[in-house]
């Protein structure tokens, strides 16, 4: 297990998942089949690519996921537990600010949802939705809405 996997298994979920693909079509009007899988500035984004999910590896530190000590690692054993963040954007495109509030309001659930029917994404010890930022409508019409997922990975020698 490690990162990568994990990170590819959850890009593979956004669109493959077709109870939440349903769910984020009927939330934003349409479907999102494009994941970036790198952390690109979101002005550079075309509208052509647009609704598109965008995911970049966020911080990480030891855990204790695995229960051991405070670090989640052990002298002598061959393995070491790890948490990290994966930040996961939505960018799509919508005139109207009020049904662009409905729309960001709807994204938490459907997310959280998400990972309640695949909690180990790719193997890993375990994934959640842990936070969420919508830009309320800053960049309007573009509309973004960000979430941080947090997962718990252990690595073996």
């Amino acid at each position: 297990m490690d990162v990568s996997t994990t990170t590819a298994a959850i890009r593979a979920l956004l669109t493959d998942d077709a109870t939440f693909a349903a769910d984020i079509e009927a939330a934003i009007g349409q479907p999102v089949a494009r994941v970036l899988r790198a952390n690109t500035p979101w002005e550079q984004i075309g509208a052509s690519q647009l609704p598109c999910w965008v995911m970049e590896q966020g911080d990480g530190e030891t855990s204790s996921w695995a229960g051991g000590d405070e670090t989640g690692l052990v002298i002598g054993h061959r393995s070491q537990a790890f948490a990290y963040e994966l930040d996961i954007c939505l960018l799509w495109n919508e005139q109207s600010r009020e049904n662009a509030a409905d729309q960001r309001a709807a994204l938490p659930g459907a997310l959280a949802r998400l990972f309640l029917r695949n909690p180990q994404p790719g193997g890993c010890n375990a994934a959640w939705l842990k936070a969420w930022m919508p830009d309320q409508g800053v960049r309007h019409p573009l509309q973004c809405w960000v979430a941080r997922v947090h997962c718990e990975i252990t690595l073996e020698d």
